[in-house]
């Protein structure tokens, strides 16, 4: 940005106002691929190792130390009770720390890390995490799509 002065700059950056992390990585690789002094396929593996990864690792220590918190009270349990519901007003209990949340980052890596045909080590590593996510959570069941998809 072309500034004469470095106190008038921009307030909020573009990258600040790009709503998801896909477009965010998205735009990012698109400043790399411009640029001729860079190497995407090192940005793409810094991201990876540097970011998505350490953040996937990450979630999932933190998933399984995770507490229970009922819906209705907000009570928070270390390990749920033997009953199965909150002690305090007998409402439901979930994890305080979802599925999605440990995942958000893992396709987005392995997308990366095809497009730009990182180190398989790189590869493999992914592929762990993957196998470790599913060994969590099980396998994604295949989704079932409408009757639309197939007339577009």
């Amino acid at each position: 940005h072309d500034t004469s002065n470095i106190n008038n700059s921009v307030r909020c950056s573009s990258y600040k106002r790009i709503p998801t992390m896909r477009g965010k990585v998205a735009s990012q690789m698109d400043v790399a691929e411009k640029l001729r002094a860079v190497d995407e396929a090192d940005v793409a593996r810094l991201i990876i190792e540097k970011h998505f990864l350490r953040d996937i690792k990450g979630n999932l220590r933190k998933f399984s130390m995770q507490q229970f918190r009922c819906v209705d009270c907000n009570e928070k349990y270390r390990r749920p009770p033997l009953v199965g519901k909150c002690l305090k007003c007998g409402g439901k209990l979930i994890f305080t720390i979802s599925e999605g949340f440990v995942t958000k980052y893992l396709e987005p890596s392995i997308e990366l890390a095809e497009k730009y045909e990182l180190p398989s080590y790189l590869k493999q590593t992914l592929e762990l995490t993957k196998r470790r996510i599913e060994s969590i959570f099980g396998k994604d069941k295949e989704k079932q799509e409408g009757l639309v998809r197939w007339f577009n």
